[in-house]
């Protein structure tokens, strides 16, 4: 008797740690990122009250949700960016730039953790549409890299922690040209394509390759938009037990510039223009999606861009009276605003306030801790290489109001930023290699966004403080 009373009380204390245990466990919301390719800050006209491309769709992410001002990519070019994003690791920290690619191998190695792999251990289903840009395991007994279509494609999103793939290996102007559907092609390019002159000029054009059959370069944003929703509405048929993570890598409006012709003279800007409507309007595919499985009721959605815009696409606009990269200096591949500060709106709706401002400075690597945090993991424990490089802003996600402090960021090669203060070397890729500290130019961001008036001599104290800092995290740094 005293045997059954005492497994009896076991079972009772067992369930009622159960209960608590599952009272205090950290909700799991399906979380949406859409990262834009090459979209600046000023094209959408939530941040740029002088924007003369209409975004109605990316508005309303704004209005339903919390915007930042002062966020960043990871670096002012796609792959590194990408690589920040996904791993939590700053780019400039391990050498990570776009000529790495060349080398053949993936981008990410196989013990650096990604988001996918951190959220598949927490139960999500981790899914991807778009442009990967980070490499697979390619052949190299030529001159250079190639893909082997007679083996499965190895070391891309499905080797990374990600259940599905469907997208392309790069931009939809990088050959060979062909879908990618897990680890296979959807179709090998087997066939020759002549190339593109163009409709509108250089940017609207690819290069002679290797393209598959069925492959039409207008048809990629539409098509990978196409995957994104019926990957959305899938989940919401499935059983219901595992929630969604899903991230989609826009490949537009990186060039070429291609927009379906139901856009086509839309923006009144120009090509350029024309296209960041369609991606507009792609994203308004996606909310609704959300909203028409419910899912968009707990769903955190996290829309941003890999770096800022090209000189191309401000050449494109100028003529029109658009900036687009509102009112900074420079663009992608440049460490000046321009280059790197991105749109940031964050949509969850009952936990974050709608229609909310924050001024906290955040980068692209600190969606990792953040997502961590969300789901009360302990960040460095569960992802030792991030520890430096990806800081959390639940708490500023939750309380805009408040501004949360970040420590010094490097910003690519070439910059570092504490509080408002910001060291630039004007080159591109020279910094890390310069010993002259008379070379870097001071701006204070709090009363001077576009960088005109470099105020090193008029600081010389606070000058060496952040070039100081800066070698600091260049001496530090273990290249791939």
């Amino acid at each position: 008797m005293m045997t059954k009373c005492l497994w009896g009380a076991a079972l009772i204390l067992a369930g009622v740690l159960s209960s608590a245990a599952e009272s205090a466990a950290p909700a799991k919301p399906n979380i949406v990122i859409i990262l834009a390719d090459d979209l600046g800050y000023g094209d959408c006209s939530y941040n740029n009250p002088d924007s003369k491309i209409h975004t109605p769709h990316i508005d309303r992410l704004a209005k339903e949700g919390l915007r930042f001002s002062d966020a960043h990519s990871a670096a002012a070019t796609c792959t590194p960016s990408r690589y920040g994003l996904l791993t939590g690791i700053n780019p400039a920290r391990t050498g990570v730039r776009n000529t790495l690619l060349k080398k053949g191998k993936p981008i990410i190695d196989e013990q650096e953790t990604t988001i996918a792999a951190l959220l598949k251990r927490q139960g999500y289903s981790t899914q991807m549409v778009g442009k990967w840009h980070l490499g697979f395991d390619m052949e190299m007994s030529g001159k250079r890299p190639e893909f082997d279509f007679s083996r499965p494609l190895t070391g891309g999103p499905l080797d990374r922690g990600f259940d599905a793939f469907f997208g392309i290996h790069s931009s939809p102007g990088s050959q060979p040209y062909f879908y990618i559907d897990g680890r296979a092609p959807v179709a090998a390019p087997t066939k020759m394509s002549s190339g593109s002159s163009g409709r509108q000029g250089k940017k609207t054009s690819w290069v002679k390759g290797k393209i598959a059959p069925g492959y039409e370069h207008e048809a990629v944003a539409p098509h990978l938009c196409d995957k994104a929703v019926e990957m959305i509405h899938d989940h919401a048929a499935a059983p219901k037990g595992k929630p969604l993570f899903l991230y989609y890598a826009f490949s537009s409006p990186h060039a070429p510039w291609l927009p379906s012709q139901e856009f086509i003279g839309k923006s009144g800007v120009g090509i350029y223009g024309d296209f960041v409507v369609q991606l507009d309007h792609e994203v308004g595919r996606i909310q609704q999606a959300l909203r028409d499985t419910g899912l968009d009721q707990d769903t955190l959605l996290i829309f941003t861009s890999d770096n800022g815009p090209s000189s191309h696409a401000a050449q494109d606009s100028e003529g029109a009276g658009h900036a687009v990269a509102g009112v900074f200096r420079g663009g992608k591949a440049f460490a000046y605003e321009g280059g790197h500060r991105v749109p940031f709106i964050a949509t969850w709706p009952g936990s974050i306030p709608a229609g909310s401002v924050t001024e906290s400075t955040i980068n692209l690597t600190d969606v990792f801790a953040t997502l961590a945090d969300l789901l009360q993991l302990d960040g460095p424990h569960a992802c030792p290489s991030i520890t430096g490089d990806s800081h959390s802003f639940l708490a500023a996600l939750l309380e805009p109001g408040k501004r949360a402090p970040r420590p010094p960021m490097v910003n690519t090669l070439d910059c570092i930023r504490i509080d408002d203060w910001k060291l630039v070397h004007p080159g591109r890729g020279r910094g890390p290699s310069e010993t002259n500290v008379s070379k870097f130019k001071l701006f204070n961001l709090a009363n001077d966004l576009a960088e005109e008036q470099d105020l090193a001599a008029q600081n010389p104290e606070k000058l060496k403080r952040l070039y100081r800092h800066y070698k600091g995290f260049i001496g530090e740094r273990k290249l791939k």
